[in-house]
């Protein structure tokens, strides 16, 4: 997935630097107390939870009315670039998201922008066949992701504790 030449399927602007975004986006078991989307996470590596390639998770969120639970894996990341890829495999496609986190062009230390490319692709004669369904629901998926970014961006913007 070409994060330059792509719009991001869904983007918010972030009053944090993107550092402090990216250590939020970083600690994946954190995430179901962040994302209210989120009900329950299990690693299969419970003893390494370390944001990596071939990190692994089943995450449990109800989406569309219904409690779903996706095994989650992490493909590529790039902390210095505050980018990571994730994919997964469910109901005949394979699906990639990218998260991005972008300083501010400004210069602006304490701003940044959260973007999340998101790319799904039919692996099956039936999942080609229905994806008039996916253009669908597309809107709604919009929806429950763009609350995942706000829940990231209401938890990057809370005042930090001084050491």
């Amino acid at each position: 997935m070409d994060t330059n030449d792509d719009e991001p399927f869904v983007s918010v602007d972030i009053n944090a630097p993107a550092s402090r975004v990216w250590e939020i986006l970083a600690d994946v078991p954190r995430w179901k107390d962040v994302i209210s989307g989120i009900d329950d996470i299990t690693f299969e590596d419970a003893e390494d939870t370390t944001l990596r390639p071939g990190l692994a998770w089943d995450e449990t969120r109800v989406m569309f009315g219904r409690s779903e639970t996706q095994r989650m894996e992490i493909a590529e990341v790039d902390a210095a670039s505050f980018y990571v890829r994730s994919k997964n495999e469910s109901c005949g496609a394979s699906t990639e998201f990218v998260h991005r986190v972008v300083p501010s062009a400004g210069g602006e230390e304490d701003a940044s922008t959260l973007e999340l490319y998101f790319a799904s692709t039919p692996l099956t004669w039936l999942a080609w066949s229905l994806q008039w369904m996916a253009a669908l629901t597309r809107g709604m998926m919009r929806k429950v992701i763009l609350q995942d970014l706000m829940d990231i961006k209401s938890e990057a913007e809370k005042p930090q504790a001084r050491e």
